[in-house]
């Protein structure tokens, strides 16, 4: 069973991606804040982590840089979550090393999709 992290620091909204992820047969590890999510990530084996990139203490960005500078979590695909979508947004993200990108209100049919996506393709 593959491993998602799903870190964000709305509890309603990681309640709800929790529960769609797990419905969909991941086991899911939840972290409240940027900070929270790399301690998850050294006490978890997991394959694929989900950041909201407005978070306290640590945003997605500076845990997408940790992750990308540690040998055993540099090719973790990464997918950013964000309320804020403006035009070329999707770019400065992809650009900072997410492996996608999806804007809030999530669409949960694409966040399924795009995790099935993730995972086959980094085995």
């Amino acid at each position: 069973m593959k491993t998602i992290l799903v870190a964000e620091d709305r509890d309603a909204s990681r309640e709800l991606l929790t529960i769609v992820l797990r419905a969909a047969g991941y086991r899911v590890v939840a972290a409240a804040d940027g900070e929270d999510a790399l301690t998850q990530m050294n006490e978890h084996e997991v394959d694929l982590v989900i950041l909201d990139i407005h978070m306290p203490r640590l945003d997605g960005f500076g845990v997408l840089r940790q992750l990308r500078a540690h040998p055993a979590y540099s090719r973790i695909p990464v997918i950013a979550l964000t309320a804020s979508a403006m035009a070329g947004d999707r770019d400065s993200v992809i650009a900072a090393g997410f492996s996608e990108y999806i804007s809030k209100p999530v669409n949960m049919a694409l966040l399924r999709r795009e995790v099935a996506r993730l995972l086959e393709n980094n085995p």
